[in-house]
């Protein structure tokens, strides 16, 4: 299982050493909501194989050796093990990224739609 990581984001420059402006924040808070989506769809597919595959061999094995479902239960503990072990590393992953700078504008305009949620 790789984890994403992204390289250190340098503001182009040109031939002559003179910095071409940055990307304006929406471009930023859209490359950070399509970052969460793939961390969250990473996530997902891990979690599905670390739940599903201990879980079904503990079935099968109990299948084939006739025991009253003591491998289940040990699939179980794996998977949940797992399960721990997968959201542990995406939230380190997850942590790593880059929060985006908010302009006194935006800040402003997020309090005004937190103040009209709290009138409904």
């Amino acid at each position: 299982m790789s984890t994403l990581h992204e390289p250190a984001i340098h503001a182009p420059t040109s031939i002559k050493g003179e910095h071409t402006p940055s990307p304006s924040n929406t471009q930023k808070t859209s490359n950070t909501r399509q970052q969460f989506a793939i961390f969250a769809l990473n996530m997902s597919w891990q979690l599905a194989v670390v739940v599903l595959v201990p879980v079904l061999g503990g079935v099968e094995l109990d299948k084939v050796f006739g025991a009253t479902d003591i491998y289940v239960f040990v699939g179980l503990a794996v998977a949940v093990i797992g399960s721990g072990l997968v959201l542990w590393r995406t939230m380190k992953a997850a942590n790593q990224l880059p929060v985006p700078k908010l302009t006194d504008d935006q800040k402003r305009a997020i309090q005004k739609s937190y103040e009209e949620e709290d009138k409904e």
